[in-house]
């Protein structure tokens, strides 16, 4: 932790565990102020999991071990906060784990799923249920609903559609998707940024998805960066080149 105006370092956890591509999540868990850290890149032997930081003075409240065995992976999917829960995802055949956290500051495990094991993006909660796109690879994505209490899978559905575009001025048609794409909840429904560059609305509730518009903002690979809304205006990072543009910060307005 820094001094925002001073730049002077306040305190630091070195924890063995090392960092990772999540984000610190800041929550309130039991009236405290916390701070959530899922651990854990590449290493050999691999190790990680969430880490319980008070944001105070940075003691360690408490570490809770949930890493891949392979070396190359990594947790990447930031912590969900919901009440005085926690839910936490990795891929790599590792799966979700929902972590009860107790007044002591301690945790106890709630439930577990092989079956949400999310890769980069972060589930979204809402009314009692959980959303995202779970897998490893672009050809194995699935839309998730979980409900919060139990961990039971409620549904599971991969979306897809054709796509037609111009290769050496004849038109094509492909198959495409959303794959391993990011949600972000916004006045009620859901923002889905799929990974080459779709953008969808979407209706999603446990009795299943429905699709209320998409558009094709950009034809290219990798748009893993979570999209964000700020006073009506959306913003996306387009992280590679397409064939008619080169990696660029873009912004649409949404306020109409």
């Amino acid at each position: 932790a820094f001094n925002k105006t001073t730049g002077k370092l306040v305190w630091s956890c070195d924890d063995p565990w090392g960092p990772s591509y999540a984000s610190p999540v800041p929550a309130v868990l039991h009236g405290k102020r916390r701070l959530l850290v899922f651990s854990g890149g590449e290493g050999r032997p691999p190790s990680g999991g969430l880490l319980c930081i008070d944001p105070e003075n940075g003691t360690l409240d408490f570490r809770f071990s949930w890493r891949s065995k392979t070396p190359e992976s990594v947790n990447a999917s930031n912590p969900v906060v919901i009440g005085n829960q926690v839910f936490i995802s990795a891929t790599y055949e590792t799966g979700g784990a929902m972590l009860t956290i107790k007044p002591d500051f301690t945790c106890d495990v709630a439930w577990t799923s092989d079956d949400f094991g999310t890769h980069w993006m972060t589930p979204v909660h809402k009314d009692g249920y959980l959303y995202g796109f779970e897998g490893r690879h672009s050809q194995n994505a699935a839309l998730v609903c979980f409900e919060v209490k139990t961990g039971n899978e409620v549904w599971r559905k991969t979306l897809s559609w054709e796509d037609t575009v111009e290769v050496n001025k004849r038109p094509q048609k492909y198959t495409n998707g959303p794959f391993r794409a990011s949600l972000l909840l916004v006045d009620g429904a859901f923002l889905c940024l799929g990974e080459v560059g779709h953008l969808q609305w979407l209706d999603l509730s446990p009795a299943g998805c429905t699709e209320l518009a998409r558009s094709w903002l950009f034809a290219a690979p990798e748009t893993w960066s979570l999209p964000v809304v700020s006073q009506g205006l959306l913003y996306i990072s387009q992280n590679h080149a397409s064939p008619m543009t080169g990696p660029r910060l873009l912004c649409y307005d949404l306020r109409e």
